[in-house]
């Protein structure tokens, strides 16, 4: 025999349902206009690969310590993002070419970049990079530095996403072509300055093909990388807090003056960091 339900009951039930459907959960892993709207990051990047040239060990060496103000804005259903880079330190070593210093003079106009939700990247406009220096200022770079890929969804500690990468671009001085393939695992909450931070870890492979012309020595290069770091992401914001990404490999390098490619070790490290506010 069924039971009946008194109404008052059943009303009571369906408003507590209703309640419960309202309440709101923890936000999603995923991109959103961030507030505040306008902030600024400081990037640190070095690289160096050692060159084995017939039993003599040639550095190409590069450096630098870069400020970046980024700008969001809704686009449509996703985000515009807009980077300057409003100051520059950067040195770069070539074997057989000497040392070059350049500065942010050397960069005008800004990146702009549209951003899905999961941190699909389309370039818009690029940065206008002297020649000189242009070869490490890729757009595609700096942009999923600073945008990795994210699951859109609501995570916990123990949950993965894979986020796989390619592109590549081509300018006046030389070409250059990477992909990628990183595994993020959520490692669960943590707190830096009192203010609650999501920990993330990723690891995966990187390869890349670049062709540039240094100072009048014509370079051609292809590496296989390690890649691993850690992220934390401010959830409440809707913003990468820091990044920290090193990069172990080997692979080869062709310089126009040697007669066949030259076996090389490559060490790279990012850190990436939001600054106040």
């Amino acid at each position: 025999m069924r039971s009946r339900v008194p109404p008052l009951l059943l009303a009571s039930v369906l408003s507590l349902s209703a309640c419960a459907g309202r309440a709101s959960g923890p936000p999603a892993l995923a991109y959103r206009l961030p507030d505040p709207t306008r902030v600024s990051y400081a990037v640190g990047d070095t690289a160096l690969i050692e060159i084995d040239a017939l039993g003599q060990s040639l550095a190409l060496e590069a450096k630098s310590v870069a400020l970046y103000g980024v700008s969001f804005e809704r686009a449509g259903d996703g985000i515009r993002a807009t980077l300057d880079i409003e100051d520059l330190e950067a040195e770069i070593n070539v074997p057989m070419a000497g040392p070059m210093r350049v500065d942010e003079s050397i960069v005008s106009g800004g990146l702009v970049v549209m951003l899905g939700r999961r941190g699909d990247v389309t370039i818009v406009e690029s940065l206008e990079v002297e020649e000189a220096a242009s070869q490490f200022f890729s757009g595609p770079t700096i942009a999923h530095a600073f945008f990795p890929g994210l699951p859109g969804t609501v995570v916990r500690a123990g949950d993965n996403w894979v986020d796989t990468v390619a592109y590549s671009e081509a300018g006046e001085t030389g070409e250059a072509s990477q992909s990628s393939v990183l595994t993020y695992t959520v490692i669960g909450d943590t707190s830096v300055d009192g203010r609650s931070l999501l920990e993330i870890d990723f690891a995966g492979t990187s390869e890349s093909r670049q062709t540039m012309d240094l100072q009048g020595v014509g370079i051609e290069q292809s590496m296989r990388l390690q890649v691993e770091g850690r992220m934390l992401w401010d959830l409440e914001r809707g913003l990468m807090f820091e990044s920290e990404t090193t990069s172990t490999g080997t692979g080869s390098v062709r310089i126009a003056v040697a007669p066949a490619p030259l076996p090389a070790r490559v060490q790279t490290r990012q850190r990436l960091r939001l600054e106040a506010p």
